[in-house]
Order: C-alpha cells, then sequence, then structure tokens
C-alpha cells in the first residue's frame, strides 16, 4: 500500500504504534485469560473474574482497532458502486466519507465521554473485577479521538485510496513509500 508521506507522519506513526500495541496487548491478555478459564474449568475450578475480564478485554480491543482501521483507509465501505460514478461524484463521496466519518468519531468522543464521567459519577463498579466501570467506558471516547486522528490520517496519507476505492499498483505518486 503505497503511502504519502505528510508532515505529521511521525506523529501518525507513534499512534498507529500504540494502536497496535494496544489491540496486540489485549489479543494477548484475552487468549491468556480464555485458556486459563477453560483449564481452570477442566480441573472443576471455577474462575468467575474470566468471564468478566474478556468481555471488557474485547471491548476494549474493538474500539481502538475501530480507530486503528481509519488510520490508512482501511475501514469497510462499498466502492463498487461509487467506482461507477463520473469522477466529480466519486469526489463528492470521498469527502462525504471524511464528513461522517469524523462526525460519527466526534459523536463517540462527546458521547463517550458523557457516558464514563457519569459511571465514575455514580461510583458504578464491575461485579467481579469490583473495577470502576468508568475505566472500561472510557475506551469509547478514546476510540473516537483516535479515529479522528486516523480518519486526518487517511485524508492526508492515503486519500488515493479512498478517492480509488483500495489498493491499487497503478498509482504512481511522487513522495510515496510502500
Amino acid at each position: 500500500m503505497q503511502r504519502k508521506l505528510s508532515r505529521f507522519s511521525k506523529f501518525f506513526d507513534v499512534i498507529d504504534k500504540i494502536e497496535d500495541i494496544v489491540c496486540g496487548g489485549t489479543l494477548a491478555a484475552l487468549l491468556f485469560i480464555v485458556l486459563l478459564q477453560v483449564g481452570a474449568r477442566w480441573c472443576g475450578i471455577i474462575l468467575a473474574w474470566t468471564e468478566e475480564t474478556t468481555r471488557f478485554l474485547f471491548l476494549w480491543m474493538m474500539f481502538i482497532a475501530v480507530a486503528a482501521g481509519f488510520n490508512r483507509a482501511e475501514s469497510a465501505r462499498v466502492v463498487v458502486l461509487i467506482q461507477k460514478f463520473p469522477l466529480s461524484a466519486q469526489k463528492v463521496c470521498a469527502a462525504a466519507y471524511y464528513i461522517v466519518s469524523i462526525a460519527f468519531f466526534l459523536f463517540m468522543l462527546y458521547y463517550g465521554t458523557e457516558l464514563s464521567l457519569q459511571k465514575f459519577k455514580i461510583n458504578e463498579m464491575a461485579t467481579a473485577l469490583a473495577l470502576p466501570m468508568g475505566f472500561i467506558m472510557i475506551s469509547v471516547p478514546i476510540s473516537g479521538f483516535l479515529g479522528i486522528i486516523g480518519t486526518i490520517q487517511s485524508y492526508l496519507e492515503y486519500s488515493h485510496l479512498v478517492a480509488t476505492g483500495g489498493d491499487n499498483s497503478e498509482i504512481g505518486m511522487e513522495g510515496t513509500v510502500k
């Protein structure tokens, strides 16, 4: 996939790395805890905290992964019909993609922050872990914030992929990196 470098590329690389570490770390922890749960049940031991922990890790992993999908224009979108449109309509669709994506992530950021603060304010706790639910719900506004950054990165460095509907090896842009 070709990348058009921008002056924010180093910042985007750091954000991408953090997202990869968080997603990979939660996936590894999730795998370990599920294997622990299976092994414990096989031995006749019930570990109640493992079910809640896997659910919370899965939420964190999925919300961060949603945001990470926008970094390199890898988010799900249907482009078969758009590619049949005239070039001017394709440009309008590409602009709408960015506007709707940022609006969605702003929604997540705003209402996710409200939800997290509400959970902290009422001191709602997770049942088995005795962990404040605000720590779990804070993944929503973090995902919104990272999604906005990812959409901006997609616009600055991968706009040719959004415009063409995917990776196209025939695109020859100066200043691009594979």
